[in-house]
């Protein structure tokens, strides 16, 4: 019997565990500090082999980055009473670059993994089944190996599987949503100059969509009738590694020019009235 530890139950966290508990084999604990738990925090990282960190990571209120400081807070919790076992802390959390390995040199005793989600919001328990591919960030070949074995218990025979680094797995994350989120500002653009050009562009983006080098996110307006992109992950982890890049002083001006496209066209902001979009304080890094 596989014990699976869930730490945060968004859509994240409830789509894993409902993912896991799928197969027979596998018994999930869960906890969240705002929903009423079946299980302790003590519980689950007593009882479990496998612990998933489903935390939020939210902007700062004047986007000048991302907080990390839920994330940092649950490890701080777990590392203490796993150090030393065979347990496996997994992060599923977005996390800028270097943070797991950060703290897999701090706590050498401890097995860390970085396990990106690719989930959408509204379909969050279909997408965790039905994955394009599963990313399984390790310093240790051993993880690697023991992940892919739990997740062979409920995903398809074919699956696709990527172990890599540690900070590798967490730029996949952010490089995947960032290039759908370029792509969104690149059509919007194609759209406008349609209209201007008196073109009809519901004519345009399905013979442009068909090539799969470019694929699907070119229908505009998007589901929600605006132009630009919302929803709780473009516009955080946009912030959030533009924020990294001006403190490590990586030129990402491309990036940065499409974040300050989406605001001007964006009319509906709404990341600002979602629950836990916002964290503490702000980075001194200006965007």
């Amino acid at each position: 019997m596989n014990n699976i530890g869930i730490i945060g139950y968004g859509f994240v966290g409830e789509a894993t565990g409902a993912g896991f508990a799928s197969a027979k084999q596998n018994r999930v604990f869960w906890f969240d500090k705002f929903k009423k738990s079946p299980n302790t925090f003590d519980e689950v990282v007593e009882n479990c082999e496998y612990i998933f960190v489903c935390v939020p990571t939210p902007m700062f209120r004047n986007y000048s980055g991302m907080d990390m400081s839920i994330v940092e807070g649950v490890l701080d919790l777990i590392v203490p009473k796993v150090s030393g076992t065979s347990k496996i802390i997994i992060l599923k959390s977005t996390s800028l670059p270097g943070t797991t390995a950060k703290y897999a040199k701090k706590y050498p005793k401890v097995n860390f993994a970085m396990n990106p989600e690719f989930l959408t919001q509204n379909k969050a328990k279909e997408d965790f089944m039905r994955p394009a591919r599963t990313v399984i960030g390790i310093s240790e070949k051993r993880i690697g190996d023991r992940l892919r074995q739990l997740y062979k218990t409920i995903l398809p025979k074919d699956q696709k599987y990527f172990i890599t680094g540690l900070t590798e797995a967490e730029i996949i994350k952010y490089m995947s949503n960032l290039m759908l989120a370029s792509k969104v500002l690149l059509a919007n653009e194609f759209f406008m100059l349609a209209e201007h050009v008196g073109a009809n562009y519901k004519e345009i983006y399905p013979a442009v969509s068909a090539d799969p080098r470019i694929g699907t996110h070119l229908s505009v307006p998007g589901p929600d009738g605006d132009l630009g992109f919302g929803g709780a992950c473009f516009p955080k982890d946009t912030l959030g590694l533009l924020s990294f890049a001006v403190q490590k002083k990586i030129d990402m001006s491309a990036l940065s020019a499409i974040w300050k496209k989406n605001l001007k066209i964006r009319k509906v902001r709404d990341w600002e009235h979602m629950d836990n979009a916002f964290g503490r304080g702000a980075s001194k890094n200006k965007i």
